[in-house]
């Protein structure tokens, strides 16, 4: 019994261990030790999405209409294709119109030109009654016109030089030259104008007469006017003839109204042998002026021709179309004035220096 009883209780013990030993497989596994958590990278951020810029609003564009009265002279050629070139270089439309400085094809230029689209008409025709009228029914139809040297009056826009100050500019620069080959004497002043230009245009040879005629005291009958109708072979032959009747005469100062008045003069006055006794002083330093001075550094008594106010033609372009940008933004002044100078051998040089430099960048065409 005993022996049973112990029987019993080993096997009980042995069950009990075999359970023990068993039992760890029908649990959970113990869980992995929890590794600290590596601290998370920051989500990349996206990159800002740029605001795109503002576009720049598209720059104005305009159609020019240029009507000139010439391509002869060389001022004329200059503005031409310093206006073109200005106005290439802005991204504008441009036209252009010869009148010959005749008042019709003038009306008929700028009707040609408007039906072409002209935003604005510059005009270069120096016909102020022509330009008034043209200026008034271009207005109606809401379009603006500048005038180039020459005041076509109320309503339309003038670009050019500021004629009576030129002119006095010119005649203080011909006192330089009185002073010192006459000494300070003066029996004529003598001006050759164009009547068909006006009397706008006629006041850079006022300038320089009333300048000269103050100065030294002259009397009204020391001071003649020659209408040379914008003929350089008249100009020519009435200078000689003025200068055969006053074969007394010993300082006399020529005013011209251009420099293609001023060369005529200057050609009678080499004609006549009259170099000794007469100073000319005219306008606009176109190549005839400024290479007389330049043949003449050496030795500046060695001609009459001494002078020439230079109104920097080579620049008009530039001025001219930013004064049309201007103009059709509003509110532009009526009338600006190019900037000039007078030219004598002494400064020549450097004049031509700056002339030649921005001609060299003028568009053909």
């Amino acid at each position: 019994m005993k022996r049973k009883m112990l029987v019993t209780l080993l096997c009980v013990s042995l069950t009990a261990g075999m359970l023990a030993g068993c039992g760890s497989a029908g649990q959970e596994a113990p869980a992995a030790p929890v590794e600290e958590a590596a601290e998370e990278a920051p989500a990349e951020e996206e990159p800002a999405q740029e605001t795109p810029a503002e576009e720049a609003p598209a720059a104005e564009t305009y159609n020019i209409g240029y009507c000139n009265q010439q391509m002869k002279e060389d001022f004329f050629i200059t503005v031409e294709s310093a206006i073109y070139t200005a106005a290439t270089n802005a991204g504008y439309e441009y036209n252009l119109a010869i009148t010959d400085r005749d008042s019709t094809k003038m009306v008929t230029s700028i009707e040609t030109l408007v039906t072409k689209g002209a935003d604005i008409i510059v005009d270069f025709n120096c016909l102020p009654e022509q330009g008034a009228a043209a200026g008034e029914k271009l207005a109606a139809e809401g379009i603006p016109m500048l005038s180039v040297d020459s005041d076509y009056g109320e309503g339309v826009y003038f670009f050019g030089v500021n004629n009576y100050d030129a002119g006095t500019q010119l005649g203080k620069s011909l006192e330089t030259f009185v002073d010192d080959r006459f000494g300070g004497e003066v029996d004529f002043v003598v001006a050759l104008w164009d009547s068909q230009a006006g009397d706008v245009v006629k006041m850079r040879c006022e300038g320089a007469t009333d300048e000269i005629q103050e100065k030294y005291g002259l009397s009204d009958d020391q001071v003649v006017w020659l209408d040379s109708m914008a003929d350089d072979t008249k100009t020519q032959s009435m200078t000689r003839d003025w200068l055969d009747a006053h074969p007394e005469a010993e300082h006399i100062v020529f005013v011209g109204q251009n420099d293609d008045r001023g060369y005529a003069i200057n050609q009678a006055v080499i004609a006549a042998d009259r170099v000794a006794n007469c100073l000319i002083g005219s306008h606009n330093a176109d190549p005839s002026s400024v290479e007389n001075l330049q043949k003449n550094m050496d030795d500046p008594t060695a001609t009459a021709w001494v002078t020439t106010m230079a109104y920097n033609s080579f620049l008009y372009g530039e001025q001219i179309v930013a004064y049309v940008a201007d103009i059709m933004a509003g509110g532009a002044e009526m009338q600006r004035y190019a900037e000039i100078s007078p030219l004598t051998t002494e400064n020549v040089n450097d004049y031509i220096a700056e002339r030649d430099e921005v001609q060299a960048n003028f568009i053909e065409h």
